[in-house]
């Protein structure tokens, strides 16, 4: 990871705008939350700010089509500048009657978070051989910096208000767009338009469909996230039947946090080694054990069992990352990671409402034993057959590194994956 980070200029200029966006991005949406609160006096309204968020999430193909037909890095600096610009709307919101203004601004951020350009421009900008590092250096990072944003956004609303919130987003967003400025890279040609829209926009669902590694884990993870999302609910009965305060949710938060920055570092490495089927089933074995631990009632091992917990789900995410830029075509990337991103996004928000609806019918004990099942059954359906890797789909980027005296995909030659 660092010898990447320390020898790809271009990486490394992206991978800076992408924790500037992270850290930004963190530390801005719950405040909205809280300031709509604020103006308003109702939960519901700054739900309604989630809500804005999650919903362009479902249109995540049709944004998949327009990636794979234009540059993906003019694309993301428009995104970055239209957001900086929009954020400056936010001066205007003075009371209840300009709420729906925040909602614009969320919304349209959740259009940017749904977008699948980054990981698209990513294909572009790495050699194949360094996907998996700097998927788990984008992770860790990431997972690092909202450990601590959103405390920083709440700090920045509480002291100078909503409309410090607005100037702290534009800068961000402006920043992000400026180091994309800055670097230059050979795109993929994007393909002309020769199918109908509607097959078009399909076009991811059925590449992962013949694609038998990425329907294998994009199957398990799918499979996942429809009960994944009951922790939602499950973690405020777990903690209130642990004894604790409504306040130690912060340490749980925490721990979590730092068990994803250790899996984000050390996850890379597993799937050069193991290949992204072990290395999700490995995840899914911690997720596993960590949420069977939580179950103990014990405050330090539930810690361990959300720590370990934390520690696994960047196996599941970087392994399922890498293998959609290994083995899908650069202009074939935007709408398989859309595809993807918005089936399990779906199913993540539907777990997330029947845990909410069955939380007092289950108990916390009941979801936590259906999720860690969950979990064991996936590992076990990905350890216990062989499942082959197809060739490497090339990257222009390869080029680059065949230049530097490097063997294109190096050590990711075809081979069978247990």
């Amino acid at each position: 990871m660092w010898t990447l980070l320390r020898t790809n200029r271009r990486f490394r200029r992206i991978f800076a705008g992408n924790v500037v966006t992270s850290f930004g991005e963190s530390a801005v949406y719950l405040s909205l939350a809280i300031w709509v609160k604020d103006l308003t006096g109702s939960n519901a309204a700054a739900g309604i700010v989630f809500l804005t968020i999650a919903a362009p999430g479902l249109f995540a193909p049709l944004l998949g089509h327009v990636v794979d037909r234009v540059s993906r890095r003019r694309l993301m600096i428009g995104m970055d500048l239209g957001m900086a610009v929009l954020f400056l709307s936010l001066l205007a919101v003075r009371d209840a009657g300009q709420v729906w203004i925040i909602y614009l601004v969320t919304f349209a951020y959740g259009v940017f978070s749904a977008s699948p350009a980054p990981p698209a421009l990513l294909k572009d900008v790495l050699p194949s051989a360094d996907a998996a590092a700097a998927r788990s250096l984008i992770l860790a990072t990431g997972e690092g910096v909202r450990i601590v944003s959103p405390v920083a956004g709440a700090a920045v609303y509480v002291a100078f208000g909503g409309g410090a919130l607005a100037m702290f987003g534009t800068v961000t967003f402006t920043v992000a767009a400026l180091l994309l400025v800055s670097v230059q890279v050979v795109e993929s040609a994007p393909e002309p338009a020769a199918e109908r829209f509607r097959t078009s926009v399909a076009a991811g669902f059925r590449f992962v469909a013949t694609v038998p590694i990425l329907l294998r884990l994009a199957a398990t993870t799918l499979a996942f996230m429809t009960v994944v999302g009951m922790l939602e609910t499950a973690i405020f009965a777990a903690n209130q039947g642990l004894g604790r305060p409504a306040a130690f949710l912060g340490v749980i938060t925490s721990v979590q946090g730092a068990g994803s920055v250790a899996g984000g570092l050390v996850a890379g490495a597993a799937v050069r080694r193991w290949g992204e089927v072990r290395a999700t089933g490995a995840g899914y074995a911690l997720i596993a054990v960590g949420l069977l631990l939580c179950l103990a009632g014990d405050v330090p091992l539930f810690l361990v069992g959300v720590a370990a917990f934390g520690l696994g789900l960047p196996f599941v995410v970087i392994s399922l990352g890498t293998a959609l830029h290994l083995y899908t075509p650069a202009r074939m990337q935007g709408r398989v990671n859309a595809a993807v991103s918005s089936v399990t996004g779906t199913a993540q928000a539907v777990s997330i409402a029947v845990g909410a609806a069955l939380i007092g019918v289950l108990g916390y004990h009941a979801m936590y034993l259906i999720m860690a099942a969950t979990a064991v059954l996936c590992a076990v359906s990905l350890l216990a057959g062989r499942v082959a890797r197809p060739e490497v789909a090339p990257s222009v980027a390869d080029d680059d590194s065949a230049a530097a005296g490097l063997e294109p995909g190096a050590g990711l030659e075809p081979k069978v994956s247990r």
